[in-house]
């Protein structure tokens, strides 16, 4: 069961007021990152630790990468957590074309591509770090990564939201995240009507990374978008958008397994 609303009125008294930033801020950076993950459903226990340490989602959308826009009609995200990790298979239809199927994997400090799910290889070296940012920016990812950062994560309020600034985990560090916050009823999408309704949350609405590696992604709708029979009370947006580099990607989940699914992805030989 989440305590939200109690927290929240703790989480909104430790904010700073519009414009200001105490000097020490280490209280507010950790009420803001614990009540984010109480929002989305990732504290579990007595002990309300972190849950979730896998999780899979399924989606479609567009992609125009180089000036090409291309359909997804099927776009699969497998993300490890607690040994990072991710591997996104999709299809990739242009217009008028037929469908390419694309398998892009990174895992600690090696990247690959794969022609079928655990199998054929090929190094992708230069991937390595756009790919573990992407990891690190998906809202879970946020949670952890600002966690991570202790004493060198950062908040401050603008333009009537909160925003949480922190580096990235090794070997991204020289990234820096800066991540817009909001509680606002309008980002819950509640499939259920009996919902209540002072179970609005806080949730990741937009995030920018700076540095080594630069993108933008916005998140909403969330919700819990296990099948049916399948629930979690697990909430990830059902919207998303990301653009980096000359890429940008479009997608709407269709499902997700919150359920810490088995997901990994060792290194094949060949690319250590």
């Amino acid at each position: 069961m989440r305590t939200r609303a109690l927290l929240l009125v703790c989480l909104l008294t430790a904010l700073p007021a519009a414009g200001q930033q105490r000097p020490d801020n280490a209280p507010d950076v950790k009420a803001l990152v614990f009540e984010l993950a109480n929002s989305m459903g990732m504290l579990r226990g007595l002990q309300q630790e972190d849950s979730i340490l896998t999780l899979e989602q399924w989606a479609k959308g567009t992609m125009t990468a180089g000036g090409q826009k291309y359909e997804l009609p099927e776009h699969r995200t497998s993300i490890n957590y607690a040994v990072p990790g991710m591997r996104i298979d999709y299809q990739r239809q242009a217009a008028g074309g037929q469908a390419a199927r694309q398998i892009e994997v990174v895992s600690g400090t090696a990247a690959w591509n794969e022609k079928d799910r655990g199998r054929g290889a090929t190094a992708a070296r230069d991937r390595v770090r756009d790919r573990l940012v992407y990891l690190w920016t998906t809202p879970m990812g946020v949670v952890k990564a600002a966690r991570a950062a202790g004493p060198k994560a950062t908040i401050k309020a603008s333009g009537g939201a909160t925003v949480l600034s922190f580096p990235l985990p090794a070997p991204v560090d020289d990234v820096m995240a800066h991540v817009t916050v909001r509680r606002d009823a309008s980002l819950l999408t509640r499939p259920n009507p009996a919902a209540l309704p002072e179970l609005v949350g806080t949730y990741i609405t937009r995030i920018e990374t700076t540095g080594g590696v630069v993108s933008e992604t916005t998140y909403a709708e969330y919700g819990d978008w296990n099948w049916d029979d399948y629930k979690s009370d697990v909430m990830q947006p059902r919207r998303m958008t990301r653009k980096a580099g000359d890429t940008a990607l479009e997608l709407m989940t269709v499902n997700t397994n919150t359920y810490n699914p088995y997901v990994v992805m060792p290194v094949p030989d060949g690319v250590k």
